[in-house]
Parts: structure tokens; C-alpha cells; sequence
């Protein structure tokens, strides 16, 4: 079945005339296809060319490409409004929820069901011939009362569905005014159809019940006879009163969430049981007594629903968050408990979608005051109140065209609202990425789409320059593999260390194109691998890694993420440095330091959970397996220097990932990495040969000479100050010095 097929009778708006690209097989009549590989388009000899987008050109359009395809490059304005109106979108919520389908409930079978819900509680008989009709009678009556449940449950499913629907269409058509207008005999037929099920599920549930439940919800704790001899089952005094009070809680919070009446909550009594044999003796005197006991605490809500309360009228605005994202079809509206539904079928007088969605109640106070505290659900708040706040996310454009996105020039982009992007995360499946941005206040950044969101809520202006999948391609045709490693794709993800510091791939685990093939490696075989290069690319560019966290959760729980989990191995190298060769040159212990500067590296970021000490516990690096399940830095880790990082004396790194992951390093601070490593091995080979009298020197004073000889550029790029430079010569003439001369012939 093809959902959302778009047709020339829907207007364009200012998207009319925009330049898509589409293939097709000869012919004028020939069908227009968005993909050259769909499946509809079966001649081989299908031409490529570009078309602008007009009533004719849908006429044009192949079904299945009109329904499901892109017409428009991701991301663009045109994708997402095109994005937004097919598949599942806009035109499927039109046609959704119009009429009865064929497994509604008909009216007369909704007063039936109502009815055997709504029947008093049978009394016990007394005489033993009527019991034992009872019994007979229990299995049919237990299997009409069930179907009247389910059809209960069938009637309010379709009703919070079809408000949904109604919902996320308004939400929908507030983007796009121009449809509005062409829209308006659909929402009258959904209105209606609305209303139809709305009046059903006032049948099936009570306005003694909800108020039942909204008074079980406000009593207190009560005293439970815990000495009761009745009760001795359940061990002493003590025990039982604890066992009680479990039941009680079980007991409230089962009335408070639910359209039945306290009443039918009796079963109840059984969970006492739980583990006691059913020949034990008392059991059954014991499960007696707790049903007295239930009865009282029922019969006090069922009093305080019968006394009579004013009515208060109360608002509550559905919020942008109960229209679901894209690939999830659960919303706000779906995790409403049975008692809030039932509360909005029976008391709702009013429902305003334009400018914003927002259901009017007519309550009872008990009603009211538990719907005003709640924190789950919808907000409500008193209608003298609601008019007088202002809204917090009103969509300053009215309109949704082009120049929002890239797919203007950009000094004609537009300012992003969070509807905009509220619109292209619905419409995008990779929505959540990093995206390039510019404001007047702050530049160039780089952010996820969800803190773009957060920045937009709190009135941040500014522009969408690109998103991650916009980069041009041919920055990553050739991804390049470090120095030294040839390994083939089929090896070992995680090559073995090198310690030596002449091999030629030392130093290069720590370098970023090693973190580009470690990213590759970990995404092979899976479709973002291109999309993590890109992320990539853009998070190099951030000051502060830690920004890059996660912010927020989607409606499924579901942390949102700008990239893969992987992407964190290309930005850090988890493995240690090794900084021998920057301790103090001191004679203590067994091995001994050099004394060189830092240049280059000292700068260099280092990422850990605990950078002084001052917490519990030691301290441990984003990729340790003893930090919380998500991978990654997070606002709460410490950024600080490598130098800062020696400097430090209550640094306790973990004995299994060393505390602390550094940024990777770029070409310059690989090659110093190398070089003072090379220096440090040649100042213990310079010592050996001291202690001993003879040997070939030659190589040593050679090499020596190239480290003392340092071109400019080199001494450029590896010291930001002479001083520092001016230290590794004097390591290096010191060396000279301590190397022996070659005696007499």
C-alpha cells in the first residue's frame, strides 16, 4: 500500500519552481523517477536531467517515488518540506482517522460493552442453590465482561490516535500556512470522526470512577490493623504491618492510575498470599479479613466521590515533543495513563489546534488538584494563568521556504527557529548530526542538532551554514593510512604498540591518521562510515571536546547522538604517552629522565574524569570500561593540558586505561613525540658508552650533529618559545660533551 502519495492538487507555495533532478525513460509521457535504481523505472536506456517542480512534473511523478523518495538533496528546504507531506507525513495524516474502519466499534456495541462495565457489583447469594447457579454463571460472565474491556481499550486506542494525528497535522500545516487553506476540508472530516470517538468513549467510562481515583490518589497513609489475630499469618506485629502497607501502596496505585471503580480492584488481597499454600490454615480467614479491610479503604474514595465540588477549568497545551520523530510513531500521547485519558474523553469542552494545540477541561476540584501537581502527563494550568503566560516556543516565521538550509546561496540564508528544526528532525532520518553555524555573537561553530535546539528555545540567532553530510566528497574519496602501518583491512583493528622509537611507526598510534583508520576499521560494513569520517572532520574544529555530549533523549528514551560511538576513537587515542623523556633529568631510581621541553605537546588536551584528585575513587579516561556505559567525554570531565597534567600532584590515574585519553595529534607533535623519544634513546646510549672505556662513536656524535642542527622551520613548529629551544640544544651540547673523545692513534 503506497501512504502519502503527493498530487498536483497539492500546493507548492514558494517551493514551486525549484530546480530537481529526475530520471526517465523516452517518451514526453514517460513517468518521472527521483532514483535511477527504482524499481519502477525498468528501461534501460533512462536519461538524467533537471526539471522544475510544478504541478505537471507531479503529475509525472512515478507512484512510488512520489510517495517514498527524495525528490531533493537531504537537508535542504525542499527535501524536508517535501520529506514532511509524503510517506508517513502530513498527506497520510490527512487520509488517517477519517471514517470507522473495519474493525471499529459500532455504537450499539459500545452501549452494550458500557453497560456490562458500568453493572452494580453483584451481592453474595445466601442460598446455596443460588450460589451454585452463580458459579455456573461465572465463565460467561466473565467473558462478556472481558470483551467489554477490550472493546473499551479498542474505542480509547482509536481516540488517542486519532488526536494524535490530529495534532501532529496542525503541528504540520503550521510550517506550511499556504497548504491551510487546501486542508481544511480534510481536518473538518477528521474533526468530526474525532468528536464521533470521543463521544464513544464517554459510554465506557464514569465520572464516579475518575473522581474515585482521584481521591484514592490524595488519602493518606491509613492505620493497618497489623495486631489484628486475623492477620497472624503474616508473622508478627511488625511484619504484618509492613506487609499491609505494601498492599495498600499496591492498592492506591492501581485505583490512581485506572478508569475502573475501586471496586474491581479486590483481586488485590491475593498478593498477600503470595509463597502460602492454599491448605494452609488461616489462609482463607486471613484473605477475608484483607478484603474488609479493602473495603474500607474503597468505600472512603467512593464517599468522597459522591460529595459535590465545584468545577475549576483548566488548560493543557500538547507540547512540540508529542509529535513523534521520524521512524517512531510513539508519542506524549501514548504514555498517558488510563485515568488522564479517561479524564480528557469525559471532561474535555474545547480543543483549539491553531496557533497552538490546546485541550480545555472542566474538572472537579479533586480532579483539578491532582492534574495540576502531576508530574507526568500532560501540564495543566488554571485558564486565568495559561492566558497570561507568554508562549515559550511560538514559531517566529510564519512560513517555512527556502533559504533556511543550504539550499541557497549563504548571505541569503534565513535565521533557523526551533521550528525549522524541530521540522528537519522530523523529516531526516540522520537528523542529529553536527552542523556548521554562525551567529553575529559568537562565529563560526560547530554544534549538534540538539543543542542548536536548546540555543534556539533560549532566543539564539543565527544561521545554518552546513550540516556533516554536506561536506564535499572529495575531501574523503581517499582516506590515508599512517605511517608504518600496512596492515591489511582483514588484520587487527588495534595494531600492537611499538616501543621502539626507530621504528617507523612509532608514536604513530597517536597520531589523527591513525584515528581516521581506527574509524574506518570500526565502521566497516555498516552504512555510517562515511557519514562518521564527516563528523569527524567537523569535531577536530571544536576548542572544547566536552560540547560534543549528548543533549536530551528522543520520545523512545533513547539517548540522541551527532555520530557514531566510534567517532570518539578518531578524535582521542585512549592508549598513554609515554613522558619519560620530559621528566627531570635526576639520578634517582633506575631510569632516569631527559629533561626536555614539552614544546609542541605541552598544549596538547588531555581528557579525564578527575584531573586533581578530587573526587572518590581514581581517575579514568572516556574509553574506560569503569565509566558509565556511555563512550565519550561529557560535561562533567576535566580538560586540561599535558603540562598541566604532569604538573600535577593528585593526579590517581586507573591502573587499567591510565586515567586520561589525549586529544589526537597532528603531524608536527607526532614528529616532536618521535624526535624527543630518539633524543632521550641516544642520551642513555651517550651514558653507556661514558661508563665504558672504547667503542665506536662515531654514529652517536652524527646523530647528535642532525638533532643540534635543527632547521628553522622545525625549531618553529616544535618550541613556541626560544627558550624551549634553546634548552634542547643545551641538552643536546651537554650530550656533546659527556660523549668521550676518541683517543691517539
Amino acid at each position: 500500500m503506497i501512504y502519502g502519495l503527493l498530487t498536483p492538487d497539492v500546493p507548492l507555495g514558494p517551493f514551486e519552481g525549484s530546480p530537481i533532478t529526475v530520471w526517465s525513460a523516452q517518451g514526453k509521457q514517460a513517468k518521472l523517477h527521483a532514483s535511477s535504481s527504482c524499481s519502477y523505472l525498468r528501461s534501460a536506456r533512462a536519461t538524467k536531467r533537471e526539471v522544475h517542480l510544478d504541478a505537471s512534473v507531479v503529475a509525472r511523478m512515478c507512484p512510488q517515488c512520489g510517495a517514498y523518495s527524495s525528490w531533493a538533496r537531504p537537508g535542504t528546504g525542499l527535501a524536508v518540506f517535501l520529506d514532511t507531506l509524503t510517506g508517513l507525513g502530513l498527506l497520510h495524516e490527512l487520509d488517517s482517522f477519517r471514517d470507522a474502519d473495519e474493525d471499529a466499534s459500532s455504537d450499539e456495541e459500545v452501549r452494550q460493552a458500557a453497560a456490562l462495565l458500568h453493572w452494580p457489583a453483584p451481592g453474595v447469594p445466601t442460598d446455596t442453590a443460588a450460589q451454585a447457579e452463580a458459579e455456573d454463571d461465572d465463565d460467561t460472565a466473565w467473558e462478556e465482561l472481558q470483551q467489554a474491556r477490550r472493546v473499551r481499550e479498542a474505542v480509547f486506542r482509536e481516540w488517542r490516535d486519532a488526536l494524535a494525528s490530529m495534532h501532529r497535522a496542525h503541528q504540520q500545516l503550521e510550517l506550511f500556512p499556504w497548504l491551510r487553506s487546501w486542508a481544511k476540508a480534510a481536518l473538518q472530516v477528521k474533526a468530526d470522526r474525532l468528536r464521533a470517538v470521543q463521544v464513544q468513549a464517554q459510554l465506557l467510562v464514569t465520572e464516579d470512577a475518575l473522581l474515585a481515583a482521584a481521591a484514592a490518589a490524595a488519602m493518606q497513609e491509613p492505620d493497618v490493623p497489623a495486631d489484628d489475630a486475623g492477620f497472624a499469618l503474616l508473622g508478627a506485629p511488625a511484619e504484618a504491618r509492613k506487609k499491609l502497607l505494601s498492599l495498600w501502596r499496591r492498592w492506591q496505585r492501581t485505583v490512581e492510575d485506572s478508569w475502573d471503580p475501586p471496586r474491581e480492584q479486590a483481586y488485590l488481597v491475593h498478593h498477600l498470599a503470595d509463597g502460602t499454600s492454599s491448605r494452609r490454615k488461616g489462609r482463607d480467614q486471613m484473605l477475608e479479613r484483607a478484603r474488609a479491610v479493602l473495603t474500607e479503604w474503597e468505600t472512603r474514595a467512593r464517599l468522597a466521590a459522591e460529595r459535590t465540588y465545584d468545577e475549576q477549568v483548566l488548560v493543557a497545551r500538547l507540547p512540540h515533543d508529542a509529535v513523534t520523530e521520524r521512524d517512531s510513531r510513539r508519542s506524549l500521547l501514548d504514555r498517558l495513563d488510563e485515568w488522564e485519558l479517561g479524564v480528557l474523553a469525559v471532561y474535555t469542552v474545547d480543543t483549539v489546534w491553531q496557533p497552538h494545540s490546546v485541550i480545555t477541561v472542566r474538572v472537579p476540584e479533586p480532579v483539578a488538584a491532582r492534574l495540576l501537581k502531576q508530574h507526568h502527563g500532560l501540564s495543566y494550568t488554571k485558564r486565568e494563568a495559561a492566558g497570561m503566560e507568554p508562549a515559550s516556543d511560538a514559531v517566529a516565521e510564519p512560513s517555512f521556504g527556502p533559504g533556511v538550509f543550504d539550499d541557497t546561496p549563504v548571505r541569503s540564508r534565513r535565521p533557523v527557529t526551533l521550528a525549522h528544526l524541530r521540522a528537519l528532525r522530523a523529516a531526516m532520518r540522520n537528523a542529529e548530526q553536527l552542523y556548521v553555524v554562525f551567529s553575529a555573537d559568537a562565529g563560526l561553530e560547530v554544534v549538534a542538532l540538539s543543542v542548536l535546539e536548546q540555543r534556539c528555545a533560549a532566543g539564539w540567532r543565527g544561521v545554518i551554514i552546513a550540516g556533516a553530510s554536506d561536506l564535499p566528497d572529495a575531501l574523503f574519496d581517499n582516506q590515508p593510512t599512517p605511517a608504518g602501518q600496512d596492515a591489511p583491512e582483514d588484520g587487527e583493528i588495534w595494531p600492537e604498540r611499538v616501543y621502539d622509537p626507530h621504528h617507523a611507526a612509532f608514536g604513530a598510534g597517536l597520531g589523527v591518521a591513525e584515528g581516521e583508520r581506527v574509524l574506518v576499521r570500526l565502521c566497516a560494513g555498516r552504512r555510517d562510515v562515511d557519514h562518521a569520517l564527516r563528523s569527524l572532520a567537523l569535531a577536530r574544529g571544536m576548542a572544547d571536546l566536552r560540547e560534543l555530549e549528548t543533549a536530551g533523549y528522543d520520545d523512545r528514551g533513547l539517548a540522541r547522538r551527532p555520530f557514531a560511538t566510534a567517532v570518539w576513537h578518531g578524535l582521542l587515542a585512549m592508549e598513554q604517552l609515554d613522558l619519560q623523556p620530559f621528566e627531570p633529568d635526576t639520578e634517582t631510581g633506575w631510569q632516569r629522565g631527559s629533561g626536555l621541553p614539552l614544546g609542541v605537546l605541552a598544549q596538547a588536551q588531555v581528557y579525564t574524569s578527575d584531573a586533581a584528585g578530587r573526587f572518590q575513587g581514581r581517575a579514568h579516561s572516556p574509553g574506560c570500561a569503569h565509566r558509565r556505559p556511555e563512550r565519550g567525554v561529557g560535561r562533567d570531565d576535566d580538560l586540561v593540558t599535558l603540562e598541566e597534567l604532569m604538573g600535577s600532584k593528585d593526579f590517581d590515574p586507573c591502573s587499567k586505561c591510565g586515567g586520561y585519553a589525549i586529544r589526537r595529534l597532528d603531524h608536527d607533535e607526532v614528529a616532536y613525540y618521535r624526535a624527543a623519544h630518539l633524543l632521550h634513546h641516544l642520551a642513555q646510549q651517550v651514558h653507556a658508552v661514558a661508563r665504558k672505556d672504547g667503542g665506536d662513536r662515531s654514529d652517536l656524535a652524527a646523530t647528535l650533529e642532525e638533532f643540534a642542527s635543527l632547521d628553522r622551520n622545525q625549531t618553529e613548529a616544535w618550541f613556541p618559545s626560544r627558550e624551549q629551544a634553546r634548552r634542547w640544544r643545551e641538552i643536546v651540547d651537554r650530550l656533546h660533551r659527556a660523549l668521550p673523545r676518541p683517543g691517539p692513534a
